[in-house]
């Protein structure tokens, strides 16, 4: 019995070793992908180990845990994209924000779509990329740019799925008054439907930023006149 016993507790002791050195080496290849590769979050952080060095999902996550509990990690929630309206108008452009993402997306857009428009893809993968692009640009972004004109401000009271399902509506109530107008002055062309929607979604774009901007500094934009209250002394 004691024999069995000692066995027992021998292996048990191996065992803690074993798992002990499995453990380092997992936190060692933790850290060295958080090095080398500087993941976004734990989800990621776990895939480009699984990959790189084979090792299972639950042991990783385990090590993980653990070292969160003795405070040798931070797990946080991924901090969103400020949309803080920037007071200064180069800030619009540069700064690292919802809005600098939007403006030069939009502006990214719409020259794809300039040059699909401009150039005629009949076959192969652009064919298919710049049908991609223009009903994106067509369905989504130009009344999306509309949107922003209309609310230029991201809060609570007006969210991004909000936002979404009105640009939708916006840009097919544009498209269907910009077909309704070319067709009685210019000639309904995908060059001349192309060319207007860029024109009505640049005017959106500076009439934004413009409204951004006043709000920014003004913190309203349209502000109602004060009446001034005018008491008469009558004589006596």
């Amino acid at each position: 019995m004691s024999l069995s016993k000692e066995k027992k507790s021998k292996n048990n002791r191996k065992e803690k070793i074993e798992a002990a050195k499995r453990k380092e080496e997992i936190t060692n290849k933790i850290e060295s992908v958080l090095g080398e590769f500087k993941p976004k979050d734990v989800r990621s952080l776990i895939k480009i180990i699984e990959d790189k060095y084979d090792i299972p999902e639950e042991e990783i996550l385990s090590v993980i845990r653990e070292r969160e509990i003795n405070k040798k990690i931070t797990l946080q929630e991924p901090i969103p994209l400020s949309t803080e309206l920037s007071k200064k108008p180069r800030d619009y452009f540069i700064k690292n924000n919802y809005y600098t993402k939007e403006f030069w997306t939009s502006i990214g857009v719409i020259a794809l779509v300039l040059i699909f428009v401009l150039v005629d893809v009949e076959s192969g993968f652009f064919f298919y990329m710049r049908y991609a692009i223009v009903s994106f640009f067509m369905l989504i972004l130009t009344g999306w740019s509309l949107t922003s004109a209309i609310f230029p401000e991201i809060n609570d009271n007006f969210r991004f799925l909000e936002r979404g399902a009105t640009a939708i509506g916006l840009s097919l109530l544009i498209l269907i008054l910009d077909g309704i107008f070319l067709n009685y002055t210019f000639h309904f062309t995908p060059l001349s439907i192309g060319l207007s929607l860029i024109i009505i979604t640049l005017v959106c774009m500076v009439i934004t930023f413009i409204l951004r901007i006043k709000l920014a500094q003004d913190g309203f934009i349209f502000q109602r006149k004060k009446k001034k209250s005018t008491t008469e002394i009558k004589d006596e």
